[in-house]
């Protein structure tokens, strides 16, 4: 799915009404007015999309400080640079009306920086005075938007603050009949909670709580560079409930071999890797089972510890939208976190076709696999041993011995996948066929295979042990889906020769 950058789309009449206080300089302007366009690019950092900001009513402030100007504006001066300090509104048309029903036309020299923000949410009927207090406000001499502390929980409306990048143009080198694009970031992530229970038991689910979560703080945002400064302060914890059954006794979900939706999406302050240390998912629960409903058990999941922020020390990002999968086994439950393109088409019953997952049952726990080759049925059909799979290690039994490696992927629907191997110094003496491929759901259920062979050429002098790790590539970009592929970190053995 293509990823969206949201502009916005103004057009400003060059001409001056014959009525009107003549205010400036007409020499040092041209005859064309300025526009600042709306277009598609990527990416997105877009919770309202293109067509939700395109909403009748919806409000934007924008902004142009002129500097180096040889002509005169008679509301600018030394102390106020602004060329531009406008509110602009959708009103159902291909562009943008300003309120003020001031005109600007383009100068002809000079340098412009173009910036601005959301102001109000007609849907909502919220501007950032009323959703942040009146703590919110701009200072127009060091450009920099100031935003009181705020709590985000389930319950606050979700108002989905944005800003601009700050956009340079000289007036020397615009070009007739180019607009100005400003391109808006978010200042708040999102996540969604969802559920999955591919145990044999039935699961009650009494409650779902994010716990240490740095859910309130203040902001300030300065508009001093390209990409604008967000400083974060006031930072503190509350319980936020994301789950919470009507029963007493708890929800019942039964085998669910698709996500199930608990949540719809929260906007939530992005958050680093070091302030993620305690936040967790306490989730308290029942299994049914010979006929009877267990005592309560809970469980406590640490984002922290997750592959997705602790491989590369990565917190939450603002911008990002996140779906997180509780997924009930056997034995245990797991959380599968997956970052999902914004404008994300979801689906009734299996929305996970933008999301990364595992057929069930494709061997074990559904996970990367290897197969030795059976020359009664001419197939690669023989399991490695139990005592190999409990080990988490098979052993190539001849130089000679060919294993299939084999995972099934039932989303994304459509994408690449890819194999890699470590470490270094012992991916040489293996051979893998081939390394990447399409995925194609609806052919042979999302089968992706491989072999590994021994290099014929090299012999080792110690035993070599080969680690895999499986990347997904879907919405232009690869995912990291080891944690969904291959959990239990299955090695190859070759011993030493």
């Amino acid at each position: 799915m293509r990823r969206r950058t949201i502009y916005l789309i103004c057009t400003v009449f060059a001409l001056w009404s014959c009525c009107e206080e003549k205010k400036v300089s007409t020499d040092s302007f041209t005859a064309e007015g300025i526009e600042i366009a709306a277009g598609e690019a990527s990416p997105t950092k877009a919770m309202m999309d293109d067509a939700a900001l395109k909403t009748v009513g919806n409000k934007l402030r924008v902004c142009d400080v002129l500097t180096d100007f040889s002509g005169t504006v008679s509301w600018m001066s030394e102390s106020n640079p602004y060329y531009i300090n406008d509110e602009i509104q959708y009103n159902g048309n291909p562009v943008w009306d300003y309120l003020s029903g001031r005109k600007y036309p383009w100068t002809v020299d000079g340098f412009h920086l173009f910036f601005g923000w959301l102001s109000y949410d007609n849907a909502m009927s919220l501007t950032p005075e009323t959703f942040f207090g009146n703590g919110f406000s701009y200072d127009a001499s060091s450009k920099v938007i100031s935003i009181p502390t705020k709590e985000m929980n389930t319950t606050t409306d979700q108002f989905d603050f944005m800003y601009s990048k700050v956009q340079f143009v000289d007036a020397a080198d615009h070009v007739a009949g180019q607009p100005v694009n400003l391109e808006l970031n978010h200042l708040f992530t999102a996540f969604k909670l969802t559920l999955k229970n591919t145990s044999e038991n039935p699961i009650y689910l009494k409650s779902v709580i994010l716990k240490g979560m740095k859910n309130s703080r203040s902001a300030t945002i300065a508009f001093d560079a390209h990409e604008p400064t967000v400083t974060t302060s006031n930072h503190s914890s509350t319980d936020v409930v994301l789950y919470q059954s009507a029963d007493e006794g708890g929800t019942e979900f039964e085998y669910i071999d698709l996500e199930k939706p608990l949540t719809d999406y929260m906007l939530m302050w992005a958050q680093s890797y070091a302030e993620l240390d305690g936040a967790e998912l306490e989730v308290i629960y029942y299994v049914y089972s010979g006929g009877q409903l267990s005592d309560e058990l809970t469980s406590h999941i640490f984002l922290n510890r997750q592959n997705l922020f602790r491989v590369e020390q990565k917190g939450i990002d603002a911008g990002s939208k996140y779906s997180f999968q509780l997924q009930f086994k056997k034995s245990t439950i797991d959380i599968y976190i997956n970052v999902l393109p914004w404008e994300y088409e979801e689906y009734d019953f299996d929305y996970s076709r933008h999301s990364i997952s595992a057929r069930s049952g494709a061997w074990k726990d559904g996970v990367l696999g290897f197969w030795r080759y059976n020359p009664l049925t001419d197939l690669y059909d023989i399991s490695p041993t139990n005592d190999e799979w409990s080990a988490k290690a098979i052993r190539f039994q001849t130089r000679n011995e060919v294993l299939k490696g084999r995972f099934y992927v039932e989303a994304p629907y459509e994408g690449s996948w890819m194999i890699q191997t470590s470490p270094l110094s012992a991916s040489q003496y293996f051979v893998i066929t081939p390394t990447s491929g399409d995925i194609d759901v609806d052919t042979d259920n999302g089968l992706c295979e491989f072999t590994v062979t021994v290099n014929p050429d090299l012999s080792p002098e110690t035993a070599q042990n080969l680690y895999f790790s499986v990347m997904i590539y879907f919405n232009g970009e690869w995912h990291d889906a080891n944690s969904e592929f291959n959990r239990k970190n299955i090695r190859l053995v070759l011993d030493a020769n």
